[in-house]
């Protein structure tokens, strides 16, 4: 990758592993804090590793050796695979199966659209037999009571008689009872209105989910009955279901026109023997690629395949129009049909099975901030790189620390969080196998147990070591999406922490040593582990530093440069309980962290 290095964590497995569960002492479990222990407690009760790492694994016999290279081999490759996908154009994305769209309507629909004999019709209404109506009567003759519609499709009201009004709608019975009531009672005013609706019987048939009979409310519609039978099946179609009464269609429901339209246009109330029936499933189209709604489409027979285009919502703009393809059955064999644009679509008929796929030009999305004309995020096309960042951020400003700049990017993101939970693991190996020898004894386990806990708290990082002063390498180093890269201003500090009398950051002098840094604040502790220090440059590398003398030499072994931003960290000397390399391993990784929210505080400079 040129100058650009991912940041990781080298797994090098330094002990041998515990490979059988063993008993935990109590006092041991208890003097944990309880994330530790409750990892510990769930890794030590399973008999055999976990299926990721070491499924191989079964047998307390086998050499320990063998079995850490093993391990070593495959955490390895577990890390190769996921650096691969550094090196591609575009990030590696799954998509799920495409669902037939509109499928889940019924699903979160209420199980009853309205409670029986709790009417709210509209005057539209049509009275049948069972229906009640609530007639009060104000002036010379005054009551108020219901009145069933009896099967004779009359009701009969003292002083008056019969008034036949099945068959009417609400509003025509009002008005006829009302000129009724005027000529039976000078003087009389009727107030009419609907107490209670009759039930009525209706099949549901064909592919609805719960074929059978069922009891609705006489003011319901097809999409009412469908609702309480559960839905349409998978083999059910979307967009014919029809009401047949007395051997005929009189009303048909197309969801397509409900849920892409917002068109309601039921007219029909049920009756008493009435059938609804879903016919089978027509023509099913999938699109995918540069639409706005990707899906799986039902089309009628006869359909054209430029509505598919419409259902999904239109072409983004980010469609390539020049390149849209048609796969389709033919004869037998799947073939794919280059479309040089939508118009054709205008006049080929849809087959069920037919696939729609439209190329989406491979934009993706880059932020830049810190110290720069204009941060933000923008679009870049395939191809462009860093250097092409900058200047869609209009440069740089007079100020930029181009040494200290931080480039992030996803998948060195994956690759970091992964090596940090395999380090984790090994840690807690080793504080197991540990354990397992300090049985009994008085063993010290400060040191990995804190660490431990730090790495598990420790957020991944995807940073990429980049060099921002030599332009030859920014033009070859493409951006991917979702990467970042944050330039700070102009340091004049350096930041020490660790094992020193005063942690923070202390004024940077040129060509001065660490020691000078560290004697500004207040000189090492006792604790301090001389033979182990850290320094991370601005640019995200890191160096290890030892002020411990071989009887060979007369000076340090390691004389470094430090820079304004550089983080010196010194660490606590270790006890026996962890390796060293080991916790090398942690330190790079909590010093990263470190690294890159310093550096995103020196790029707030708005």
């Amino acid at each position: 990758m040129n100058k650009i290095r991912l940041i990781k964590l080298s797994i090098i497995p330094l002990f041998a592993l515990s490979l059988v569960a063993q008993e935990l002492d109590q006092d041991f479990l208890n003097s944990l804090p309880d994330d530790i222990k409750n990892d510990l407690v769930e890794k030590n009760s399973k008999t055999q590793e976990s299926e990721n790492y070491r499924p191989y694994l079964n047998s307390s016999k086998l050499n320990k050796d063998e079995d850490l290279l093993i391990l070593k081999q495959r955490l390895e490759n577990d890390l190769q695979e996921l650096e691969q996908r550094l090196g591609s154009d575009d990030r590696l994305v799954t998509d799920e199966e495409l669902k037939l769209y509109g499928a889940d309507f019924f699903n979160t629909f209420q199980t009853t659209y309205m409670p029986i004999n709790e009417p709210n019709p509209d005057s539209t209404y049509l009275l049948d037999i069972g229906d009640a109506l609530e007639i009060q009567l104000i002036g010379q003759n005054d009551y108020i009571e219901d009145f069933f519609i009896n099967r004779d499709g009359a009701i009969s009201l003292p002083d008056i008689g019969k008034i036949t009004i099945a068959g009417l709608s609400l509003n025509e019975a009002s008005k006829l009872i009302k000129s009724k009531v005027i000529a039976a009672f000078i003087g009389t005013e009727a107030y009419i209105s609907l107490s209670e609706i009759r039930d009525v019987n209706v099949l549901i048939s064909g592919n609805a989910e719960n074929p059978g009979i069922y009891t609705l409310s006489g003011n319901s519609n097809i999409l009412h009955a469908l609702s309480i039978s559960g839905g349409i099946n998978e083999y059910g179609s979307l967009r014919e279901i029809n009401l047949f009464r007395d051997n005929e269609v009189i009303e048909s429901l197309d969801l397509y026109d409900l849920l892409i339209n917002g068109e309601y246009d039921l007219k029909k109330r049920l009756r008493s023997g009435d059938v609804i029936f879903v016919e089978p499933r027509k023509n099913v189209i999938t699109i995918n690629g540069a639409v706005k709604r990707p899906a799986k489409y039902e089309a009628l027979n006869g359909q054209n395949l430029i509505s598919i285009i419409a259902y999904a919502n239109g072409m983004k703009k980010t469609a390539d129009r020049e390149n849209i393809f048609l796969e389709r059955i033919l004869d037998g064999a799947l073939k794919t049909i280059p479309v040089r644009n939508e118009v054709q679509f205008e006049n080929i008929k849809a087959i069920d099975g037919d696939l729609i796929y439209i190329r989406e030009y491979p934009y993706r999305s880059a932020k830049i901030s810190g110290a720069v004309v204009k941060p933000g995020s923008y679009t870049m096309a395939a191809g462009e790189t860093i250097n092409d960042l900058i200047e869609k951020a209009g440069g740089t400003t007079e100020n930029a620390y181009l040494f200290g700049g931080l480039y992030l990017n996803e998948d060195a993101k994956a690759v970091n969080k992964k090596s940090t939970q395999l380090l984790y693991e090994l840690f807690l190996g080793n504080i197991l196998s540990m354990s397992e020898k300090a049985a009994g004894g008085d063993f010290d386990f400060t040191s990995i147990i804190g660490l431990a806990q730090e790495l598990k708290q420790s957020e991944s990082n995807g940073r990429v070591v980049i060099d921002l002063l030599d332009e030859g390498s920014l033009n070859l180093n493409q951006v991917k999406n979702g990467d970042e890269l944050i330039i700070p201003e102009k340091s004049n500090v350096v930041y020490i922490y660790g094992e020193v009398s005063s942690e923070g950051a202390v004024m940077f002098d040129q060509n001065q040593n660490l020691d000078f840094f560290v004697n500004k604040s207040g000189g090492f502790k006792q604790s301090a582990d001389l033979s182990s220090i850290y320094i991370l440059h601005p640019n995200g590398e890191s160096e290890l530093y030892s002020k411990k003398r071989s009887i060979f030499e007369n000076s340090p072994t390691n004389e470094i440069n430090i820079y304004p931003g550089s983080i010196i960290f010194v660490p606590r000397a270790l006890d026996d309980s962890t390796p060293r390399r080991l916790a090398a391993q942690a330190y790079v990784q909590i010093l990263g962290n470190l690294g890159i929210a310093l550096a995103s505080l020196a790029s707030l400079n708005d």
